[in-house]
């Protein structure tokens, strides 16, 4: 890791520029990074512990005030996930951000070690089909990898271009030690070139690669209550979220609102119930069906995940971390609801899936 304490005697390197992270105490750290490179790659490429999830300027988890400098962002920022104040502030992409001057920052960065990125050769253990059009796949890695909770990768199947990425569904081991298998829950998308391969046939036996682990999801104070609320399969980064958080904290307590379709596409009854035996009553559970037809024998909540998003759920919203997962329609409206109830916009984290089209 190549991070500096500020030192004014330190010249930069020719070529190079400057980065001055300011922390809401006073202190100051930086690091160099080649001009015109991307602000976000350059720092996690040297160990930076910056936050980020997507990578593609679409999640806003990277965004950052720059009180000095010039950077050239690579999108429309009237486009980007950036509020107009936001905007107005100074803040930028940082993975869309290209450095072409010194920079001054106002970004909180993380404590934790980041985990290398590797790419391993892997094979299909499990091939399951569940309900609601999901594929519950496990992949035996040739080479065990370290992840962190709410962490994702890229997989493809070997000599395969077509690659995708996925987020783990498994609890970190609690000692740290990496992981010699992994699982990934996979939603069918009509014309999707990987998941209708996928969906085919049986896969078990095949051969993939897996790059990663990428993304800072699951970063909160350890012992504060969480509320995680989660579209489709993006229950999975929140199965690991909550398990690791259950596995080290002895008072965090979590509620799930787990929104489908309908009761047939309610496929994570197995990964629910395993979660709850070991959580006991630190752990709610509530599903909500957008679809479901009117007359059916469902007593629980209907209606899309923010109908469920009420004073009645019994939480201090001002006193929780959020955890949200799943598309970026969704994403945006709990978060917006969120904040009207109160929760602090810096303990509210998301992962906005964005589909990857058919290539």
């Amino acid at each position: 890791m190549q991070v500096l304490e500020k030192n004014p005697a330190v010249e930069t390197r020719a070529g190079h520029c400057r980065i001055t992270v300011r922390g809401s105490d006073g202190s100051e750290t930086s690091f160099e990074v080649k001009k015109n490179d991307m602000l976000l790659k350059a720092a996690i490429d040297q160990g930076v512990d910056y936050p980020h999830n997507c990578r593609v300027g679409v999640c806003g988890t990277c965004k950052t005030r720059l009180v000095d400098g010039r950077v050239s962002p690579m999108v429309d920022l009237a486009l980007s996930p950036l509020s107009n104040e936001q905007i107005k502030a100074g803040f930028v992409l940082a993975c869309q951000a290209k450095v072409r001057t010194d920079l001054v920052l106002d970004v909180k960065l993380g404590h934790g070690a980041q985990l290398p990125v590797r790419t391993v050769s892997a094979l299909v253990t499990r091939w399951q089909r569940l309900p609601g059009d999901v594929i519950d796949l496990r992949l035996k890695l040739d080479d065990a990898v370290a992840f962190n909770a709410g962490q994702y990768c890229t997989i493809a199947e070997s000599g395969s271009f077509t690659r995708r990425s996925y987020s783990y569904y498994d609890v970190p081991a609690a000692d740290g030690s990496p992981a010699g298998e992994v699982g990934f829950l996979v939603k069918r998308l009509p014309g999707g070139r990987f998941s209708e391969w996928l969906f085919a046939e049986d896969r078990s036996g095949i051969k993939f690669w897996v790059e990663g682990p990428f993304g800072v999801m699951g970063v909160d104070d350890l012992d504060r209550d969480g509320l995680c609320v989660a579209g489709g399969t993006g229950l999975a980064p929140i199965l690991s979220i909550v398990g690791d958080r259950l596995q080290r904290s002895k008072t965090a307590r979590f509620t799930i609102v787990f929104g489908v379709r309908s009761e047939k596409d309610l496929f994570a009854d197995t990964h629910l119930a395993e979660l709850q035996a070991k959580a006991g009553d630190r752990l709610r559970v509530i599903p909500i069906l957008s679809h479901e037809p009117e007359g059916s024998a469902w007593t629980g909540l209907r209606g899309l995940v923010t109908a469920a998003l009420t004073p009645a759920l019994g939480i201090d919203f001002r006193d929780t971390a959020a955890f949200i997962c799943g598309n970026l329609g969704m994403v945006e409206a709990v978060e917006r609801c969120l904040i009207e109830l109160g929760v602090q916009a810096d303990r509210i984290h998301a992962d906005k899936f964005v589909p990857s089209g058919t290539p």
